[in-house]
Protein backbone atom coordinates (compact mmCIF):
# COMPACT_ATOMS: atom_id res chain seq x y z
CA UNK A 1 0.00 0.00 0.00
CA UNK A 2 1.25 3.32 -0.97
CA UNK A 3 2.08 5.80 1.56
CA UNK A 4 1.61 9.77 0.82
CA UNK A 5 2.08 13.04 2.94
CA UNK A 6 -0.83 14.78 4.47
CA UNK A 7 -1.13 18.53 2.90
CA UNK A 8 -3.73 20.94 4.29
CA UNK A 9 -5.26 24.14 2.89
CA UNK A 10 -6.67 26.74 4.81
CA UNK A 11 -8.71 28.85 2.13
CA UNK A 12 -11.82 29.66 0.63
CA UNK A 13 -14.07 27.56 -2.07
CA UNK A 14 -14.22 28.59 -5.70
CA UNK A 15 -17.16 27.75 -7.60
CA UNK A 16 -15.88 28.21 -11.00
CA UNK A 17 -13.22 25.42 -9.88
CA UNK A 18 -9.97 26.89 -11.36
CA UNK A 19 -8.58 29.03 -7.98
CA UNK A 20 -8.85 28.48 -3.76
CA UNK A 21 -9.93 24.85 -2.29
CA UNK A 22 -10.39 23.44 -5.78
CA UNK A 23 -7.13 24.15 -6.83
CA UNK A 24 -5.18 23.62 -4.10
CA UNK A 25 -7.23 19.92 -4.03
CA UNK A 26 -6.25 19.18 -7.97
CA UNK A 27 -2.78 20.34 -7.05
CA UNK A 28 -2.07 18.38 -3.82
CA UNK A 29 -3.56 14.99 -6.11
CA UNK A 30 -1.26 15.57 -9.14
CA UNK A 31 1.83 15.98 -6.79
CA UNK A 32 1.18 12.44 -5.38
CA UNK A 33 0.21 14.15 -1.72
CA UNK A 34 -3.23 13.73 -0.03
CA UNK A 35 -4.64 16.77 0.05
CA UNK A 36 -7.35 17.96 3.11
CA UNK A 37 -9.45 21.03 3.69
CA UNK A 38 -10.58 23.35 6.15
CA UNK A 39 -13.46 26.03 4.00
CA UNK A 40 -13.18 29.54 4.95
CA UNK A 41 -15.14 31.31 2.49
CA UNK A 42 -17.61 30.07 -0.24
CA UNK A 43 -17.23 32.34 -3.04
CA UNK A 44 -19.60 32.54 -6.05
CA UNK A 45 -17.25 33.44 -8.83
CA UNK A 46 -16.02 32.15 -12.27
CA UNK A 47 -12.91 33.57 -14.16
CA UNK A 48 -14.36 36.76 -14.50
CA UNK A 49 -14.46 38.21 -11.53
CA UNK A 50 -16.60 37.47 -7.57
CA UNK A 51 -19.96 38.07 -7.07
CA UNK A 52 -20.89 37.03 -3.95
CA UNK A 53 -18.71 36.00 -0.45
CA UNK A 54 -20.13 34.22 1.91
CA UNK A 55 -17.60 33.88 5.30
CA UNK A 56 -17.94 30.43 7.10
CA UNK A 57 -18.08 30.79 11.05
CA UNK A 58 -14.38 30.89 12.81
CA UNK A 59 -15.80 28.15 15.19
CA UNK A 60 -16.71 25.48 11.87
CA UNK A 61 -12.55 26.88 10.56
CA UNK A 62 -11.51 25.41 13.82
CA UNK A 63 -13.81 22.27 13.85
CA UNK A 64 -12.56 21.78 10.50
CA UNK A 65 -9.03 22.15 11.14
CA UNK A 66 -8.90 20.32 14.55
CA UNK A 67 -10.84 17.69 12.91
CA UNK A 68 -8.35 17.02 10.56
CA UNK A 69 -4.94 17.73 12.64
CA UNK A 70 -6.45 15.18 15.42
CA UNK A 71 -6.33 12.31 13.09
CA UNK A 72 -4.22 13.63 10.12
CA UNK A 73 -0.24 13.33 10.22
CA UNK A 74 -0.18 16.20 8.06
CA UNK A 75 3.31 17.79 6.85
CA UNK A 76 2.71 21.15 5.20
CA UNK A 77 -0.13 22.99 5.21
CA UNK A 78 -1.39 26.44 3.12
CA UNK A 79 -3.38 29.38 4.21
CA UNK A 80 -5.20 31.07 1.23
CA UNK A 81 -7.97 33.49 1.85
CA UNK A 82 -8.55 33.95 5.84
CA UNK A 83 -11.09 37.06 4.48
CA UNK A 84 -11.74 38.33 8.22
CA UNK A 85 -9.97 39.24 11.52
CA UNK A 86 -12.26 36.60 12.94
CA UNK A 87 -11.03 33.89 10.68
CA UNK A 88 -7.50 34.75 11.09
CA UNK A 89 -7.65 34.41 15.19
CA UNK A 90 -9.15 31.12 14.79
CA UNK A 91 -6.66 30.03 12.20
CA UNK A 92 -4.05 31.24 14.50
CA UNK A 93 -5.30 29.87 17.27
CA UNK A 94 -5.37 26.24 16.02
CA UNK A 95 -2.10 26.83 14.17
CA UNK A 96 -0.42 27.50 17.79
CA UNK A 97 -1.43 24.16 18.81
CA UNK A 98 1.29 22.78 15.87
CA UNK A 99 4.33 25.01 16.00
CA UNK A 100 6.41 22.40 13.85
CA UNK A 101 4.16 22.13 10.71
CA UNK A 102 4.89 24.22 7.89
CA UNK A 103 3.20 26.64 6.79
CA UNK A 104 3.06 28.36 3.23
CA UNK A 105 1.47 31.60 3.67
CA UNK A 106 -0.59 33.01 0.58
CA UNK A 107 -1.06 36.58 1.81
CA UNK A 108 -4.50 36.74 -0.50
CA UNK A 109 -6.08 40.25 -0.69
CA UNK A 110 -7.22 41.10 -3.94
CA UNK A 111 -8.08 38.82 -6.42
CA UNK A 112 -6.83 39.30 -10.97
CA UNK A 113 -10.20 40.56 -11.18
CA UNK A 114 -10.16 43.27 -8.63
CA UNK A 115 -12.56 41.88 -5.93
CA UNK A 116 -11.42 42.10 -2.07
CA UNK A 117 -10.59 39.02 -0.31
CA UNK A 118 -9.41 40.62 2.34
CA UNK A 119 -11.23 43.28 4.68
CA UNK A 120 -9.39 46.36 5.43
CA UNK A 121 -9.35 45.59 9.18
CA UNK A 122 -7.96 42.46 9.13
CA UNK A 123 -4.59 43.21 7.17
CA UNK A 124 -2.97 44.49 10.00
CA UNK A 125 -3.58 41.40 12.06
CA UNK A 126 -2.11 38.77 9.21
CA UNK A 127 1.14 41.43 9.06
CA UNK A 128 1.58 41.12 13.50
CA UNK A 129 0.48 37.60 13.78
CA UNK A 130 0.04 35.48 10.75
CA UNK A 131 3.00 36.02 8.37
CA UNK A 132 6.07 35.80 10.85
CA UNK A 133 4.59 32.54 11.91
CA UNK A 134 5.08 31.32 7.95
CA UNK A 135 7.62 29.51 7.07
CA UNK A 136 7.52 30.86 3.76
CA UNK A 137 5.30 33.71 2.11
CA UNK A 138 4.07 33.98 -1.45
CA UNK A 139 3.48 37.25 -2.32
CA UNK A 140 2.45 39.16 -5.39
CA UNK A 141 3.37 42.66 -6.93
CA UNK A 142 0.59 43.57 -5.88
CA UNK A 143 0.22 42.31 -2.25
CA UNK A 144 3.94 42.74 -1.80
CA UNK A 145 3.42 46.77 -2.37
CA UNK A 146 -0.27 46.57 0.45
CA UNK A 147 2.57 44.97 2.85
CA UNK A 148 5.41 47.26 2.50
CA UNK A 149 3.13 50.32 1.72
CA UNK A 150 5.61 50.77 -1.07
CA UNK A 151 4.51 49.77 -4.86
CA UNK A 152 6.68 47.45 -6.84
CA UNK A 153 6.27 47.64 -10.59
CA UNK A 154 9.67 46.61 -12.56
CA UNK A 155 11.94 43.96 -12.15
CA UNK A 156 14.92 46.15 -10.33
CA UNK A 157 12.83 46.83 -7.79
CA UNK A 158 12.32 43.35 -7.03
CA UNK A 159 15.26 42.47 -4.82
CA UNK A 160 15.36 45.39 -2.58
CA UNK A 161 11.96 44.46 -1.80
CA UNK A 162 12.45 40.66 -0.94
CA UNK A 163 15.19 42.11 1.57
CA UNK A 164 12.83 44.38 3.19
CA UNK A 165 9.91 42.20 3.38
CA UNK A 166 12.56 39.99 5.19
CA UNK A 167 13.78 42.33 7.34
CA UNK A 168 9.54 43.16 8.30
CA UNK A 169 8.72 39.48 8.86
CA UNK A 170 11.73 37.61 9.31
CA UNK A 171 10.18 34.49 6.92
CA UNK A 172 11.62 33.80 3.92
CA UNK A 173 9.83 35.62 0.93
CA UNK A 174 8.85 34.18 -2.22
CA UNK A 175 7.88 37.73 -4.43
CA UNK A 176 6.20 36.60 -7.63
CA UNK A 177 6.70 38.84 -10.47
CA UNK A 178 3.99 37.77 -12.79
CA UNK A 179 2.45 41.31 -13.69
CA UNK A 180 6.35 43.08 -13.90
CA UNK A 181 5.99 46.06 -16.57
CA UNK A 182 8.28 45.80 -19.71
CA UNK A 183 9.00 42.14 -18.61
CA UNK A 184 9.23 39.24 -21.01
CA UNK A 185 9.24 36.41 -18.77
CA UNK A 186 7.61 35.75 -15.32
CA UNK A 187 10.10 36.24 -12.86
CA UNK A 188 10.12 35.38 -9.10
CA UNK A 189 12.65 35.58 -6.74
CA UNK A 190 13.27 33.88 -3.15
CA UNK A 191 15.17 35.08 -0.63
CA UNK A 192 15.53 32.62 2.65
CA UNK A 193 17.61 35.01 4.82
CA UNK A 194 20.95 34.10 3.08
CA UNK A 195 20.40 33.91 -0.48
CA UNK A 196 18.68 34.86 -3.45
CA UNK A 197 17.37 32.53 -5.90
CA UNK A 198 15.82 33.17 -8.99
CA UNK A 199 13.32 32.01 -11.45
CA UNK A 200 12.34 32.40 -14.60
CA UNK A 201 10.07 31.10 -17.29
CA UNK A 202 8.68 33.03 -20.60
CA UNK A 203 5.27 34.19 -20.69
CA UNK A 204 2.68 31.87 -21.45
CA UNK A 205 0.77 33.68 -23.99
CA UNK A 206 -3.32 33.61 -24.51
CA UNK A 207 -3.88 31.80 -21.05
CA UNK A 208 -5.90 31.78 -18.20
CA UNK A 209 -4.56 32.82 -15.50
CA UNK A 210 -6.98 32.63 -13.07
CA UNK A 211 -6.14 30.52 -9.90
CA UNK A 212 -2.33 30.53 -10.63
CA UNK A 213 -1.04 32.08 -7.67
CA UNK A 214 -3.01 29.70 -5.41
CA UNK A 215 -2.10 26.59 -7.33
CA UNK A 216 1.82 27.75 -7.35
CA UNK A 217 1.48 28.24 -3.52
CA UNK A 218 -0.20 25.05 -3.20
CA UNK A 219 2.69 22.95 -5.68
CA UNK A 220 4.86 24.84 -3.01
CA UNK A 221 3.14 23.13 -0.13
CA UNK A 222 3.01 19.31 -1.60
CA UNK A 223 6.84 19.33 -2.23
CA UNK A 224 7.55 20.91 1.14
CA UNK A 225 5.54 17.91 2.30
CA UNK A 226 7.55 15.50 0.22
CA UNK A 227 10.86 16.72 2.24
CA UNK A 228 12.44 18.98 -0.46
CA UNK A 229 14.10 22.43 0.72
CA UNK A 230 12.74 25.52 0.06
CA UNK A 231 14.71 26.80 -3.02
CA UNK A 232 13.78 23.00 -4.02
CA UNK A 233 10.15 23.11 -3.86
CA UNK A 234 9.99 26.54 -4.99
CA UNK A 235 12.07 25.69 -8.55
CA UNK A 236 9.67 22.10 -8.92
CA UNK A 237 6.53 24.40 -8.21
CA UNK A 238 7.73 26.87 -10.92
CA UNK A 239 7.96 23.90 -13.32
CA UNK A 240 4.31 22.57 -12.24
CA UNK A 241 2.83 26.02 -12.63
CA UNK A 242 4.65 26.81 -16.31
CA UNK A 243 3.76 23.21 -17.83
CA UNK A 244 -0.14 23.33 -16.12
CA UNK A 245 -0.39 26.73 -18.05
CA UNK A 246 1.45 25.04 -21.18
CA UNK A 247 -0.84 22.33 -21.38
CA UNK A 248 -4.39 24.44 -20.51
CA UNK A 249 -8.00 22.62 -21.08
CA UNK A 250 -10.54 24.20 -23.29
CA UNK A 251 -13.06 25.27 -20.95
CA UNK A 252 -16.03 26.50 -23.54
CA UNK A 253 -15.32 30.10 -24.19
CA UNK A 254 -11.92 29.87 -22.15
CA UNK A 255 -9.35 28.05 -20.94
CA UNK A 256 -8.36 26.98 -17.74
CA UNK A 257 -4.87 25.81 -16.35
CA UNK A 258 -4.48 22.08 -16.50
CA UNK A 259 -3.69 20.88 -12.97
CA UNK A 260 -3.71 16.81 -14.21
CA UNK A 261 -1.61 17.72 -16.70
CA UNK A 262 0.19 14.70 -18.54
CA UNK A 263 2.99 15.84 -21.19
Amino acid sequence: MKKVPITLSIAGSDSGGGAGIQADLKTFSALDTFGTTAITCLTAQNPDGVSAILEVTPKFVEDQMEAILKFFPVSACKTGMLYSNKIIDSVLKVLNNYPNLLLVVDPVMIATSGAKLLQDDAIENIKTNLLPRATIITPNLDEASLLLGKEIKYEEEMEPAIHMLFEKFKVPILLKGGHLLHAKSAIDLLFDGISVYRYEKLYQRNRNTHGSGCTFSSAITAFLAHGETLPSAVGKAKEYIHLALEYAIETGDTNHIHHLYSE
